[in-house]
């Protein structure tokens, strides 16, 4: 059986190469049409009705999360690959019924794992299910990794490495001990992604990693700078309305 699928990019080049990648697979895959938005991937799936779409995310008008929630009420719901360069949206894709989830650059060997999964679980329902079960239970309590750029090109950094993050002149800036990296995306919706415990938000523009926190300084008329352990041992104010949760988290507060 040969399978028909669509490729949906907002970067032609992005799309050759997964073309390029896909014609490997000539006896299982065919790739029948692409587009370059949401609003004509979503013509396209109701008008050619692909078994598979390879779906990027950050696309214009409606974005890969919107068209594959679109899709689930059709008659005929194809599999969706979701191709990006972030994976902040991991969970909620295998939520979504997702059958994979493909990190750029893409990488032929994972690629092909991705391509047995089709053939192995087109029309096997209940396979699917148990498989988007165990997926997004592995990314709920495993994935642990922010991506971030440097120079072109996209790093993951562990939760861990982190030592703060600054939003500083329209951009997020994300500090390890000894690099400074970008991250696209909001700063609240890093605070949202670093949710775990280790981290807080001291101020409107930092958060830091608690577990990277050298010192404690009070200063004039009761307020706290931190000293953070990086390479330059840098100094971040607290506000005002987050000292008191700050000294509640180390048991600084007097009895």
């Amino acid at each position: 059986m040969i399978l028909r699928s669509l490729v949906v990019d907002d970067e032609l080049p992005a799309i050759e190469v997964l073309k390029y990648l896909l014609s490997d697979y000539k006896n299982t895959i065919e790739v029948i049409g692409t587009a370059k938005n949401g609003t004509e991937a979503f013509d396209k799936i109701l008008s050619l009705k692909p078994d598979v779409v390879f779906l990027d995310i950050n696309i214009p008008k409606l974005n890969g999360i919107n068209v594959a929630n679109n899709i689930t009420s059709l008659d005929k719901v194809p599999l969706v690959v979701f191709v990006t360069a972030y994976d902040s949206y991991a969970i909620e894709a295998f939520e979504i019924g997702a059958i994979d989830y493909l990190l750029k650059p893409i990488n032929p060997c994972r690629l092909n794992k991705t391509i047995n999964k089709i053939v192995n679980m087109y029309d096997k329902p209940d396979m699917w299910q148990l498989y988007l079960d165990n997926e997004t239970r592995f990314f709920e309590g495993q994935f642990h990794k922010l991506p971030v750029e440097k120079f072109g090109r996209i790093k993951l950094v562990d939760f861990n490495e982190i030592v703060y993050a600054e939003a500083m002149d329209g951009k997020v800036l994300v500090k390890t001990k000894n690099d400074i990296l970008d991250y696209n995306d909001t700063m609240k919706n890093l605070e949202n992604r670093l949710s775990e415990s280790i981290f807080f938000r001291v101020q409107k523009s930092f958060i830091v990693n608690l577990n990277n926190i050298l010192e404690i300084l009070p200063w004039f008329k009761g307020t706290y700078w931190l000293v953070m352990d990086d390479d330059k041992k840098t100094k971040i104010s607290v506000s005002k309305n987050k000292i008191r949760e700050l000294k509640k988290i180390f048991g600084l507060e007097k009895n």
